[in-house]
């Protein structure tokens, strides 16, 4: 049996066993969390907020908010004191619940368990047991999601080119399922993310869509990686702080090849509320003071182009539905982020392949936890 046909059978395993199965395997692996009593979270950042609403649903106490930074120690966060990780031991004692509610939990984990603390948990414990509470991008999982979608998951196991895709592709699925975090260690990439070179091979006349340009991170790759040899970058950021810090590095540059939008890339021309927040996560949401422009690639660009990256917080499907036309007529080269929302790893391939049946499809890792999963399309 070669090695595909090896994985396949891990695959249709993994997936035969019941939601019940792997809810139980993750309580067992993480002890059970007790709403009955009080909770400490550690990490007064935008995470908490979720958790503090999260556990005031449950009717669970929490005791106290902590974090390492000392400048926030004392202050209060919905009228929650802020407290060090010293006075937690000292006032609460080691057997007190501890919910890391921040994006280096795996850190914050690791050193609360050095110091003796023994009843800790990960925000993924909460947002896969208790998904139907939980709508933050990363974090939400949902096993009955998975184990519903079987047909569109073999399918994209059928179009991924190499073994090493595919052993990404299932270990992905496989921390959903029973949040083993040491599976990350056997598929995270160190080859350079978005222009990883056993997948993409650059010309000297590349056209460039950047969609999420952030503060010109991405563009800083496209010259270092190009080595300057590339016809056109379209860079679209709709933040407003971030655009000026992108504005302020482009004319640093004096390069007339590079145009900036201040825009969001869409199925469609929209108005869409967004949260503005002047860092990677800002995305769109229901509700904000804050509106942007969307619009869609294949109305917006009159031209060809050769390559497009997309990382933009959870609207990628909605930017490739909007680039359909031109993916078409030009099968550019795809590099899209798969993990903002946990139907990204199926559908996102289902959605390229429809558009373009010719694409070879690739997924590479680049983190020790769900970020940075990259669909590539070539």
């Amino acid at each position: 049996m070669n090695t595909k046909a090896k994985t396949l059978v891990e695959l249709k395993k993994l997936l035969s066993k019941s939601s019940a199965y792997y809810k139980k395997i993750i309580i067992d692996k993480n002890q059970r969390f007790d709403f009955k009593k009080p909770v400490i979270l550690f990490g007064a950042a935008k995470l908490s907020d979720v958790f503090i609403k999260f556990f005031k649903k449950k009717y669970t106490k929490i005791l106290a908010l902590s974090d390492n930074n000392k400048n926030l120690i004392g202050k209060k966060i919905d009228n929650i004191k802020i407290i060090s990780k010293n006075e937690i031991k000292k006032l609460y004692g080691q057997n007190v619940q501890i919910v890391a509610t921040s994006y280096f939990y795996e850190e914050i984990l690791k050193d609360l368990k050095k110091i003796g603390f023994k009843r800790l948990f990960d925000p993924m414990y909460f947002s896969t047991l208790f998904s139907k509470d939980f709508d933050v991008l990363i974090w939400k999982n949902n096993i009955d999601l998975i184990l519903r979608n079987k047909k569109a998951i073999y399918r994209v196991y059928d179009y991924l080119i190499d073994d090493e895709s595919r052993k990404i592709f299932l270990n992905i699925l496989k921390f959903r399922l029973t949040q083993d975090k040491k599976l990350f260690k056997k598929i995270r990439t160190s080859n350079s993310e978005y222009f990883d070179k056993k997948i993409i091979k650059l010309s000297k006349n590349e056209a460039f869509v950047d969609g999420g340009a952030y503060d010109g991170d991405t563009i800083k790759l496209i010259i270092k990686e190009s080595k300057n040899k590339f016809k056109k970058i379209f860079a679209f950021e709709p933040d407003e702080l971030n655009f000026k810090k992108i504005t302020n590095y482009i004319h640093t540059l004096h390069d007339s090849r590079i145009s900036v939008f201040k825009l969001g890339l869409g199925d469609k021309n929209n108005t869409l509320n967004f949260t503005n927040e002047g860092n990677l996560q800002s995305k769109v949401v229901k509700s904000s003071g804050v509106k942007i422009c969307i619009v869609p690639i294949d109305k917006y660009i009159n031209e060809e182009f050769s390559y497009i990256k997309l990382d933009i917080e959870g609207f990628e499907k909605k930017a490739l539905i909007g680039s359909k036309n031109t993916i078409k007529k030009y099968k550019p080269k795809l590099v899209i982020c798969a993990y903002h929302n946990l139907n990204d790893l199926w559908e996102l391939p289902i959605l390229i392949k429809s558009a373009h049946p010719g694409y070879k499809i690739y997924f590479r890792h680049y983190t020790d936890f769900l970020m940075d999963t990259i669909c590539y399309a070539v």
